[in-house]
């Protein structure tokens, strides 16, 4: 093979072919045994994840795994046998296994302190359904509590504007990975609980049992316990369960369907108000018609000695409280109208796009994260102002 001077250099795919020759007739039929994390079973049926011990990890491809692996429940955190043959994943250069067998071995040391945590908890009572609080249908003030870059705070926000002006929002930043973590969420909910929010939602986006770890933490799961602030809990996808969910007050399978629960469409409203309208409209008809027909019936009676002046008397009462109803119906349409108008008046007045409008700016760097720290300015910086954005080079960076 080439590669032994300046001449005769070889490139990287051949390199990556060599390798992944030699590592593919050399390990070509071996079992290897570890723990799940990063599992990902994607629609096209075939199954990746990473395969770890206490110190070292690698990639497990199982193609056409989805149907080969049915019945084993695999997920993060379980202990699995696989066998395979090691290979090389040109496009990253990676090594990995390519699985054609796994079977599991157990679980996982984090899904055993998992399952312990969840039957010790849930024999004192956190997770009694007569302990949660129900959430409130109009909420007018929100607290998010999460990280105020990630992907799931965009979402919940978006969502909340569009379906309910009326509502505002706090957020409060907190971490969601890594050991400081649990402290600070637990912290953020005992001191939400403090501010007469309506409700707060403690969430995170998607990741492995490792990434959602800090929301099965004890102390996070008494101070949901504790609050009295209603509680919605979104954390990762719809298959991912954590503590924090099973104490909260309620559970959502995702950040979006935490902003979809916490809030009612105000367009649903509309229609709403509009069907009730109609249908008293259709009621108040239906009683005018039937006490028309009763006075006509009436008119005609003998009984009375005067029929056609109770008759006038019955006819103009009747008028006089579909009026009457017609009055309520509009007042109580209008009165619900200006409430949702001082609450979108409400909402924009926490706009922070308001803050940009005094002559602010926000910087990011080429990667989309906020910047407050210019020794951490990349060459080239996005601004957003409250009208429209720049994108500049840094040619000096001072103190």
């Amino acid at each position: 093979m080439n590669g032994t001077s300046k001449d005769k250099a070889l490139s990287v795919t051949e390199l990556t072919s060599a390798i992944k020759e030699t590592l593919e007739r050399n390990l070509n039929s071996l079992w290897i045994q570890g723990e799940i994390s990063n599992y990902s079973s994607p629609a096209s049926g075939h199954i990746y994840f990473t395969l770890k011990d206490e110190n070292n990890q690698i990639k497990i491809a199982f193609f056409g795994g989805r149907k080969k692996a049915m019945g084993l429940n695999l997920e993060d955190g379980k202990k699995v046998a696989v066998f395979g043959r090691v290979s090389i994943y040109g496009k990253r250069s990676e090594y990995q296994l390519i699985a054609e067998e796994i079977q599991v071995t157990g679980l996982g040391d984090l899904l055993v302190e998992f399952e312990k945590l969840k039957a010790r908890l849930s024999a004192e009572g956190l997770f009694d359904a007569s302990h949660k609080t129900a959430i409130p249908e109009f909420p007018e003030k929100i607290a998010i509590i999460t990280s105020p870059t990630g992907a799931a705070i965009r979402d919940i926000i978006n969502i909340i504007k569009r379906r309910y002006q009326a509502a505002g929002i706090l957020i409060y930043p907190v971490m969601v990975q890594g050991d400081a973590a649990p402290a600070q969420i637990a912290r953020a909910v005992t001191e939400v609980d403090t501010m007469s929010m309506d409700v707060m939602i403690v969430t995170r986006g998607g990741g492995s049992m490792e990434d959602l770890w800090a929301f099965n933490d004890e102390k996070l799961a008494r101070a949901i316990y504790a609050a009295k602030t209603p509680v919605i809990s979104a954390v990762g996808h719809e298959i991912d369960f954590t503590i924090a969910d099973f104490v909260a007050d309620l559970r959502a399978p995702t950040p979006s369907a935490a902003a979809e629960l916490v809030v009612p469409d105000s367009q649903e409203l509309g229609a709403r108000i509009a069907s009730a309208r109609g249908k008293l409209g259709s009621m108040l008809s239906h009683m005018v018609e039937i006490y028309t027909q009763r006075l006509e019936k009436l008119s005609k009676s003998y009984a009375f000695k005067l029929p056609f002046q109770l008759y006038s008397d019955h006819v103009q009462r009747v008028d006089e409280l579909g009026e009457s109803l017609s009055d309520m119906l509009n007042n109580l349409l209008e009165d619900t109208l200006e409430k949702i108008k001082i609450r979108e008046d409400k909402l924009k007045i926490l706009n922070p796009l308001n803050i940009l409008k005094k002559g602010y700016s926000v910087v990011y760097d080429d990667s989309g994260k906020i910047l407050s720290d210019s020794k951490k300015a990349t060459d080239k910086i996005n601004i957003t102002l409250y009208r429209g954005t720049l994108t500049a080079n840094v040619s000096k960076i001072g103190e």
